[in-house]
């Protein structure tokens, strides 16, 4: 055991050492270049705004940009034009890496199918609330002559009436007959 403390305070020990740390050194300098080199470090793109692009024109809009696009989601906004981008992650501006994913957000390009609601034998007041929140819209709503007043006696699209639970367009105007007695 005393030859081991001998030998750590030799010059032969620090000698090793020395050439052990210095490889080291080297190897880890190497490997955050090539790390660089590799991984593009330092160079950047700047991210365009995709805000208000339609779908169809995201491929020429990002030519030369150094970027790439991926939509992930579709918003039935019927405020908007269809077909379009609302969002994008991340934001506009930004310095990215080369080659970097943009998320998009767009608006959907059909109104999504929910079910009819049941609004006969309901009070006009009740029926106008379901129809605004199930996402439609309320057409011309009509008395006539019926069992109830005040009520829902028929529910219609285009004129056409149409039962509970069929499939709808969001956004569809849907008319209402309600009942009034006879005056």
């Amino acid at each position: 055991m005393k030859d081991f403390f001998i030998f750590l305070k030799s010059k032969l020990f620090f000698k090793h050492l020395a050439i052990a740390v210095t490889c080291l050194l080297v190897l880890i300098w190497c490997l955050i270049k090539v790390l660089g080199f590799y991984t593009h470090h330092g160079e950047t793109a700047e991210v365009p705004d995709f805000k208000g692009t339609s779908i169809s024109e995201l491929d020429h809009f990002i030519e030369g940009k150094n970027i790439r696009f991926l939509i992930i989601d579709s918003i039935y906004s019927p405020n908007e034009k269809s077909g379009i981008v609302l969002k994008q992650d991340p934001e506009a501006k930004t310095l990215v890496k080369h080659n970097r994913i943009i998320y998009l957000y767009v608006t959907s390009t059909q109104a999504p199918q929910i079910l009819m609601p049941k609004l006969v034998d309901k009070s006009e007041r009740q029926a106008v609330y379901l129809i605004e929140s199930y996402g439609l819209k309320i057409g011309t709503i009509k008395e006539i002559v019926g069992d109830c007043k005040g009520c829902v006696l028929q529910q219609l699209i285009n004129g056409k009436q149409i039962e509970t639970g069929a499939p709808i367009k969001k956004g569809s105007k849907i008319d209402l007959y309600i009942g009034k007695t006879e005056s």
